[in-house]
């Protein structure tokens, strides 16, 4: 049963500075495996006796997986039970230990700030850091977003934090410049890959936000039309999910055609913004620029790549952009 609006947690709620437990949540290896085989696949995903896998010491889940894991449980802790409005973005997500079969994931969230919206006097956004723990009391995830909040009274004023930043524009790439990339040490910044398409239909949409993000405009076309989206609209999560798909098969597609480089476990993202609705229907094409590449100085043989990633849908408009950065092989 749905909360009342009496019961919904608004904006005026949210209190800078609080701490609570948000859920827990154990992962199957069953369950590992069937998100890598749609999204993330992987060896050390997919298969624990694989080499990829026993050099991270045996199969992990997809930092990705983890990243939706945590938005379930946000979604049935409080997110379900408020006026959410969706998120604009994500400031920084770190993986920091691997999470393996077994494994239960705990929640805590902190208030870190909050503003009201300067042009949209209904709304406002709450600043919120996430941190996931296993059984261990290993932290696994941390995780600083904005979400957004309809307001309790709308047309209040309120003094805005400077603490929340706003994102700038950019100026994104719009053609490849290369179709592969070589060692670390090989790699020219400023290379822009064409990494391929992924279409957004309303089945796959409704079933990930099932699983991951069952807010009623994911779920439910009238009420994603009603809603400031304008139509079902697929998680972030999901967005972000089909470019780690649409990018493991450009490098399969690549490696089918001459051996590539290996590569490595990813450490997190930065500055991640859903920047327009992802609706059911687009096609999104997904390009990846290079921003550096350098030899690692702790791990022989290794590199670390940093991309900026973003996708375009079929009007040619950026909905969807993010900083990334992975071990990549140095030149033996």
């Amino acid at each position: 049963m749905m909360p009342g609006k009496d019961d919904l947690r608004y904006f005026e709620d949210f209190i800078p500075g609080v701490r609570e437990d948000y859920g827990s949540v154990t992962l199957t290896e069953a369950a590992i495996i069937e998100f890598a085989r749609e999204f993330d696949p992987q060896p050390m995903h997919l298969d624990g006796a694989s080499a990829q896998a026993k050099e991270v010491g045996g199969l992990i889940a997809s930092g990705w997986h983890t990243c939706s894991l945590n938005m379930r449980m946000m979604a049935d802790h409080f997110i379900l039970k408020s006026a959410g409005m969706g998120s604009p973005g994500v400031s920084k997500v770190r993986w920091l230990n691997p999470v393996r079969p077994g494994d239960t994931l705990t929640g805590v969230m902190e208030v870190l700030d909050k503003r009201a919206s300067a042009s949209k006097p209904d709304r406002g956004f709450v600043d919120f850091r996430f941190e996931l723990k296993n059984q261990h009391g290993k932290p696994v995830l941390e995780q600083t977003n904005l979400v957004m909040y309809a307001r309790r009274t709308p047309g209040v004023a309120e003094k805005a934090s400077s603490s929340i930043a706003r994102p700038a524009e950019e100026a994104f790439p719009s053609e490849a410049t290369a179709e592969r990339l070589g060692y670390i040490g090989d790699m020219v910044p400023g290379t822009v890959l064409k990494f391929g398409t992924y279409d957004f239909e309303a089945p796959t949409m409704i079933h990930f936000a099932e699983r991951f993000d069952p807010q009623a405009f994911h779920l439910d076309e009238a009420i994603g039309k009603a809603s400031h989206f304008g139509g079902l609209s697929a998680s972030g999560w999901h967005t972000a999910s089909a470019w780690m798909r649409v990018i493991i098969d450009f490098w399969a597609a690549r490696e089918a055609e001459a051996p590539l480089p290996k590569r490595g476990m990813g450490f997190g993202f930065d500055d991640l913004q859903w920047k327009r609705p992802v609706l059911a229907g687009d096609r999104l094409t997904f390009y990846g620029r290079i921003l550096s590449a350098r030899k690692s100085t702790s791990l022989p043989g290794w590199g670390i790549i940093t991309q900026r990633s973003h996708a375009v849908n079929q009007n040619g408009v950026v909905v969807f952009a993010f900083t990334t950065s992975a071990l990549w092989q140095a030149r033996p």
